[in-house]
């Protein structure tokens, strides 16, 4: 099956230790095992995986390491998994720094995907012109991962500047970054996932397809409120060759039992 599986789901979603102190070690972490993660994966029938930067960048000197692990499960590194503040001019080194080292390292391992959440919200609200800083650093993210042979993409978020597909419209009009819609992100944002996915069907080239139930929990796909079909009708349909990811971050169930009813829902459209 060609569809990439975020090895997110395997325990909470964590940042990094130094965060707080560090914007350059502002990374998000999983408190899974990715052993456990990639062997999941592998049964379910997928062929590759997205790992969060700060997991990926814990096998720095260790390469052999991880490369032996993504073999031995017959998986191959898609994308690596960022967020970003963007907002803030004296920081925005600092960032573009770690979003580098962290895409350079992916790239040693053949990812071609640089997925970036975020935006941050300012303690005393949102200013219109955050919205502007948001899009033109986007658009440095973008140049950058280009000249790497990768490509970015804006993956807007619950807990961010973008939100709803109101601020999503206020940042895409200073940035040509490809779009990454998270179904469930959308949904829980007051969006229609599908009517995003039709809007922006031109911007998307890599895409996280996720459910979510009525109560707000991320799930499996079909075990939610979303209707799957006509999202992955349109994407299908789409003159460009878009890339399908899955998360499943923050469901209650096990995760790899997430994992297989995630493919069975898929291997009725692919």
């Amino acid at each position: 099956m060609k569809v990439t599986y975020s090895t997110n789901g395997w325990g909470p979603v964590l940042g990094h230790w130094a965060a707080p102190n560090n914007v350059n070690a502002a990374y998000y972490r999983s408190a899974g095992d990715l052993k456990t993660a990639l062997k999941d994966i592998a049964a379910a029938g997928y062929e590759s995986v997205e790992i969060f930067d700060g997991d990926l960048l814990e096998f720095q000197g260790r390469e052999e390491e991880l490369q032996k692990l993504l073999d031995e499960n017959g998986l191959k590194l898609k994308g690596v998994y960022a967020a970003c503040n963007f907002i803030f001019d004296e920081i925005l080194p600092e960032e573009m720094d770690r979003l580098k080292k962290a895409a350079v390292f992916a790239k040693q391992f053949g990812a071609t995907e640089l997925p970036l959440g975020g935006g941050a919200v300012r303690y005393d609200g949102i200013r219109e012109s955050d919205y502007v800083k948001l899009g033109e650093a986007l658009e440095k993210v973008r140049v950058m991962a280009e000249e790497l042979g990768m490509r970015a993409s804006f993956h807007p978020h619950m807990g961010s500047l973008v939100e709803s597909p109101e601020q999503l419209e206020k940042v895409v009009a200073h940035t040509s970054i490809a779009l990454c819609p998270d179904l469930a992100h959308v949904k829980a944002g007051g969006g229609d996932p599908y009517e995003i996915v039709k809007k922006y069907i031109d911007r998307i080239y890599y895409i996280h397809l996720k459910d979510i139930t009525p109560e707000g929990e991320f799930c499996p796909l079909g075990v939610g409120t979303i209707d799957m079909e006509p999202i992955i009708k349109t994407i299908l349909a789409s003159d460009i060759d878009v890339d399908i990811a899955i998360e499943c971050d923050g469901w209650s169930g096990n995760p790899g039992e997430g994992c297989m009813i995630t493919a069975e829902v898929l291997r009725k459209y692919l």
